[in-house]
């Protein structure tokens, strides 16, 4: 089974639990800080557990500069921990994240994904 994240839209996380025949999709109405708690509460509700993931989709380019990097880091950390492969993929390719797979088993397990962001960054004083 592999897991998809996508905070790309605004207050929403969009997860989806798949393999080449299934997938399940829930989409959880907070902030980008509740992205773990989603997980695992997807995970429990499909009767799954962290162990049962076999790789991680991460939608990056999209959305704001904090949930991406939130998106990243927690996949990132994830996938060391577990040593499982990445895959950074674009919004256009949720729809059909399964095509994917035989890519993301390609990935080298340990190689981390870095995060492409749609603007740049709003941090500090203007100058």
């Amino acid at each position: 089974m592999y897991l998809l994240i996508d905070i790309s839209e605004l207050d929403q996380i969009h997860l989806a639990l798949f393999d080449s025949e299934k997938r399940t999709d829930k989409t959880f109405e907070g902030r980008n800080r509740e992205l773990l708690f989603s997980v695992d509460q997807i995970l429990k509700e499909q009767k799954n557990s962290k162990k049962d993931i076999e790789g991680i989709t991460v939608v990056v380019g999209a959305g704001s500069f904090t949930s991406t990097r939130i998106a990243c880091v927690v996949a990132n950390t994830f996938a060391y921990v577990s040593q499982i492969p990445l895959l950074a993929i674009s919004v256009e390719q949720v729809e059909k994240v399964q095509d994917l797979i035989p890519e993301l088993l390609k990935q080298p397990k340990g190689q981390y994904i870095s995060a492409t962001y749609s603007g740049e960054p709003n941090i500090g004083k203007k100058k």
